[in-house]
């Protein structure tokens, strides 16, 4: 009896395989390809218009996209995914990140932002009215350590990295077979700048660095323009390079831009050390500089005027090093007899 139930059974059993079909855990139709081409030719200092090529510049990175969806009438976050397919454009030669996501048809606001910078950070990502891109302020103790002090009301604040963003107001996905596809463009919501000032015995110091005021402190990820209410200044490592023979300090920043009301004050202090310890200041107005065609066209920031930094007293530090550093320990081996 077992027998035959076990014949009948195995008869059944190619009925029961042939009505079976594998299916994905989502489902296809509910699939939309993410393609966001990044645009990062034109961007002054970095990818253009680059002013000293001695020095380093700020790099963008591009290799993870964030991808959020949010309800059209209420501020609501309805998806989140990650997107970092590396492709080329057959036709501009441009590079993107594409994936795919899970997304059900309707309409949707979106924002795509880069994932994993180091400076910049987003607030309220869960909120496409709020969120936003900032970075945060030194700490008192790191202020003190770099010998430099906040003037008035504004706190001095790190440099963001480049964001890439791509956003849209209305996003609709239909209802399709197969993959549908959302096609971006993402641009950085952050601007570089090249800052150079002349410097006579520069062979005396040691390290050096500037405060930049009147600068926005975030950007709004939705409209991805630089909040004008939010108002600080940034803080700006400096480099040992040349100019047509002359030495300089310099660097490449980054900013979310400037606050341009015309009652807004704009500055830069030079803060210079000295290999004996001393700590040298010029403060210079940047109102008529960033009028200047230089910096319209070329984010240009060329002081003219030369800082001065006097010869050190001979019973004063030794050396020259520009931001000296403890070499690395040599490792030695030796045998020890019990």
């Amino acid at each position: 009896m077992k027998k035959c139930k076990l014949i009948g059974l195995m008869a059944l059993l190619p009925l029961v395989l042939g009505g079976c079909q594998f299916r994905p855990l989502e489902d296809m139709e509910f699939q939309t390809d993410i393609q966001v081409a990044v645009d990062i030719n034109a961007v002054l200092n970095v990818t253009c218009d680059i002013y000293n090529e001695l020095i380093p510049i700020p790099p963008i990175e591009s290799e993870v996209f964030r991808v959020l969806f949010y309800d059209t009438q209420k501020d609501k976050l309805l998806g989140d995914s990650f997107i970092y397919d590396v492709y080329t454009d057959p036709g501009s030669g441009r590079m993107g990140i594409k994936g795919k996501v899970s997304i059900m048809p309707g309409d949707y606001r979106m924002l795509i932002y880069t994932f994993g910078t180091e400076s910049t950070q987003i607030e309220n990502y869960d909120s496409w009215e709020k969120s936003k891109a900032f970075t945060s302020n030194l700490s008192e103790a790191a202020l003190r350590s770099l010998s430099l002090k906040a003037d008035g009301d504004e706190p001095i604040s790190y440099q963001p990295d480049h964001l890439l963003v791509a956003s849209s107001e209305l996003e609709s996905i239909p209802y399709h077979t197969g993959v549908y596809t959302i096609e971006a463009e993402a641009r950085s919501v952050v601007e570089s700048y090249y800052l150079q000032v002349r410097v006579k015995g520069l062979e005396y110091v040691s390290s050096a660095r500037a405060v930049l005021t009147g600068m926005a402190g975030s950007a709004k990820l939705n409209t991805r323009e630089a909040d004008m209410n939010d108002c600080k200044s940034i803080y700006i490592d400096l480099l040992k390079s040349t100019d047509q023979g002359d030495d300089v300090v310099c660097n490449v920043f980054n900013t979310f831009g400037r606050i341009p009301d015309r009652d807004n004050q704009l500055s830069v202090k030079f803060n210079l050390k000295t290999v004996d310890g001393r700590i040298l200041e010029r403060e210079y107005s940047l109102n008529e500089l960033f009028e200047s065609e230089a910096c319209r066209l070329h984010h240009w920031l060329l002081i003219d005027d030369e800082i001065e930094v006097p010869k050190p007293p001979e019973s004063g530090g030794s050396g020259g090093g520009f931001d000296p550093t403890v070499d690395d320990w040599e490792r030695e081996e030796h045998e020890i007899e019990l």
